[in-house]
């Protein structure tokens, strides 16, 4: 999904309307080993154009994070899992065709009952597998989880195209293809292309919601193991939340962090940078010092790691005030803000320039 070496071509209302059959080789965002990958991006030699290569099977790998507490890396966000003697609860589920293998993960590390699944969003790679989960556990999320499953595709459905045609307008007045703004843009259009081709066919009476929603907070219990989940928003979507394990000094923060990568902000489904950059700071402040960290996506860290993933917030939020105060327009916030002390934080579905955006129109709505 890279924009080197692409000339665009014009796009017509009816073809804006054909992006709703897209099909992709493999999810957008597919987790393998601590890093988020496009699965499927090579093909095959000697296939036939015309039919697909059949996705890989799904390769997992659990690491132990506490005495109870697992995260289970594959095919989607990262799925946490605390197992007791009085039960299991569950954090995100991937997609549906990996959920099997999820629940097969899960029942090698114990085979008491799945008491709950929490989603902490409503995107697809973390409630992907409900529909596996449904008929064995609760499912539980916050409140606004449960109508952006239920409603949310029928707006992206008849609102994008529009909107794409729009961006691709705009698009094809720029011709640098090493041009950051640029390239921000093609990963907005890359990101409307995979949703309008997941919600294709949408029938709401498919969806495995979830049954139990809350407002601000929750607790859960496994015998003498307390499980709160809070809800921090507007953040990643504007239905976050943040699992704590507290007795095993362990936080599932869902698409809060992304480890080592830069944060994907759906400003679309009611997400905020700047909120992004406070419920971090709000977490930290309630963590001990020794506590692990579950990302949505990326390796297993610790407070130290979503300090740094916080200050890589913080700077940029900055970086991007300072180019408002001088008078930078979209276009040049996006060209012109860099953050080179964090060279470690890489690009996958989002680039640098697409947070300096969601801080930039938020920053200067408020100017």
């Amino acid at each position: 999904m890279h924009a080197a070496g692409r000339r665009l071509k014009p796009l017509s209302v009816a073809a804006a309307s054909a992006l709703l059959l897209c099909t992709w080789a493999g999810p957008l965002f597919a987790h393998a080993g601590g890093h988020l990958s496009a699965d499927g991006q090579s093909t095959a030699t000697g296939q036939d154009k015309e039919t697909p290569p059949a996705p890989p099977p799904p390769q997992f790998r659990l690491e132990k994070v506490s005495e109870h507490v697992w995260c289970l890396f594959g095919q989607g966000g990262n799925v946490g899992i605390l197992a007791t003697d009085a039960g299991v609860i569950v954090v995100d589920d991937q997609y549906e065709n990996v959920a099997p293998g999820i629940v097969d993960q899960i029942r090698s590390i114990s085979d008491k009952p799945i008491r709950y699944l929490v989603n902490t969003h409503y995107h697809g790679d973390h409630t992907g597998g409900n529909p596996v989960f449904k008929p064995l556990t609760e499912i539980v999320a916050h409140d606004t989880v449960r109508p952006r499953l239920l409603e949310y595709p029928r707006v992206v459905l008849d609102t994008w195209p529009d909107k794409m045609i729009a961006l691709h307008a705009e698009m094809m007045t720029l011709h640098d293809e090493n041009d950051p703004y640029r390239d921000a843009l093609m990963k907005d259009l890359d990101l409307m292309k995979y949703l309008l081709g997941t919600f294709e066919g949408f029938d709401p009476a498919k969806v495995a919601v979830p049954g139990v929603t809350f407002k601000d907070s929750l607790t859960l219990w496994l015998g003498d193991q307390p499980v709160e989940i809070k809800h921090f928003a507007p953040g990643h979507t504007d239905g976050d939340s943040i699992v704590f394990f507290p007795k095993e000094k362990v936080v599932h923060m869902g698409d809060l962090l992304f480890s080592g990568l830069v944060p994907f902000i759906d400003t679309l489904g009611g997400g905020s940078a700047r909120g992004y950059l406070k419920n971090m700071d709000q977490v930290l402040d309630r963590l001990p010092a020794d506590a692990r960290v579950i990302a949505g996506h990326g390796p297993v860290t610790d407070v130290a790691g979503l300090r740094h993933a916080r200050d890589f917030m913080r700077d940029l939020q900055l970086e991007v005030e300072k180019a408002v105060k001088r008078g930078a327009t979209r276009a040049q916030a996006a060209r012109t803000v860099k953050l080179t002390a964090y060279t470690d934080i890489k690009p996958a579905s989002r680039t640098v320039a697409n947070d300096v955006l969601a801080f930039y129109d938020e920053i200067h709505a408020k100017k």
